[in-house]
């Protein structure tokens, strides 16, 4: 072994001596810290990217917000409806009692007589 190689290998040791040491002397708020820096580093990656293609392609972000606008107002409806307990289908008025009788009523209480059948003869 060389005086090179064994240069390199304890280089390595001390370094993994080090990254240890740092590990358990840096307090778990710390780690969270890195963390939020990590995120708030992709979110401005991402937000720079997002203009880029903002800028390059309007057409595609009107389009995109025109979709997402029906879909809501889709989905807004169909909340509504279900709230409401509306039920589809089909409805025909039923009349109670003989509706001829009741004709005949409704035209005597109006003044209108209904030709017997002794004027016809």
């Amino acid at each position: 072994m060389s005086k090179f190689e064994a240069l390199s290998d304890k280089a390595v040791s001390l370094v993994g001596q080090a990254g240890d040491s740092l590990r358990h002397a840096i307090p778990d708020t710390a780690e969270k810290w890195l963390k939020t820096g990590l995120t708030v580093g992709a979110a401005r990656t991402g937000a720079k990217v997002a203009g880029g293609f903002l800028r390059r392609n309007p057409a595609i972000v009107a389009a995109s917000a025109i979709g997402l606008g029906l879909v809501w107002v889709a989905a807004r409806q169909y909340r509504k409806k279900q709230a409401n307990g509306a039920i589809q289908g089909n409805s025909r008025r039923i009349e109670a009692g003989n509706a001829a009788a009741r004709q005949r009523s409704t035209n005597a209480a109006r003044g209108h007589t209904a030709p017997s059948s002794a004027d016809e003869a």
